[in-house]
């Protein structure tokens, strides 16, 4: 017994000692699925390379509407479900990764409604003053053309890429990060991986992607849950488009 109690022990050592290079190759893999979804999963991939065989001869609106579908449905593959796959063979349980409902009071009950009447509404309204935003959003103007065009794009905005990205970045990368070098390092190196994201965005966006990558790092700690947040983070996304759809005078 006393032979495998210390081969206990070494192994647990030897786990610890191997933390590090558990850390560096998460964030590596992060990062390429990162850049294959920048390079291969984005409007520009689509434009360029497929639209011309499936869409030849449609307008430019509907080009663009298809290019973004294509571009949400790529982060769901690359930032849901290949990561839920990845860590489902390592039998990780997927509640440690903020993919539970975790704190169902204060989450759904608090942050949820508190977020979308302090940040998602205030946050709309304040981005259709700004002539960047006008320009930037919403990015399919097809949807600004009728209101179920509106529904159906919004819901595969929030459906497909929202909760892809609260899924990957504050779940798999940042929990999974905190796992293995703690809360403050995996939140710093998820702020600093979204924030960076966001350069070619309108700079009040930029900015609110930094804020946000702390306040909502912070609040999946607290919470143990991505959702929410992403619930906050579609409603803000849909307000943003909404006001500035009206105020760009998309309708």
């Amino acid at each position: 017994m006393e032979t495998f109690r210390r081969l206990g022990t070494e192994l647990r050592d030897l786990a610890r000692g191997l933390r590090p290079f558990e850390a560096v190759a998460l964030t590596a893999g992060a990062l390429l699925l990162l850049l294959c979804w920048l390079l291969l999963g984005g409007r520009a991939f689509f434009v360029a390379h497929l639209a011309p065989a499936w869409l030849a001869g449609e307008p430019a609106a509907v080009v663009e509407w298809w290019s973004l579908i294509y571009q949400f449905a790529c982060a769901q593959l690359l930032f849901l479900w290949l990561p839920l796959l990845m860590f489902r063979v390592r039998r990780i349980p997927l509640r440690t990764l903020g993919l539970g409902l975790g704190d169902v009071r204060a989450g759904f009950g608090v942050v949820v409604p508190l977020g979308i009447v302090l940040l998602a509404i205030p946050g709309g309204l304040m981005a259709a003053t700004q002539p960047d935003f006008l320009a930037e959003y919403p990015m399919a103007r097809l949807s600004a053309t009728a209101g179920a065009n509106f529904v159906i794009y919004q819901l595969a905005y929030g459906l497909l890429y929202y909760a892809a990205y609260e899924a990957f970045f504050r779940g798999f990368l940042q929990l999974g990060l905190t796992r293995v070098i703690g809360a403050l390092p995996a939140l710093l190196v998820q702020t600093s991986i979204t924030t960076l994201l966001h350069i070619g965005k309108p700079t009040g966006e930029i900015v609110s992607a930094l804020f946000a990558g702390l306040l909502f790092g912070a609040l999946v700690l607290r919470l143990g849950s991505v959702w929410p947040l992403w619930l906050v983070h579609w409603a803000l996304g849909a307000a943003t488009d909404f006001f500035c759809a009206r105020a760009g005078g998309l309708w």
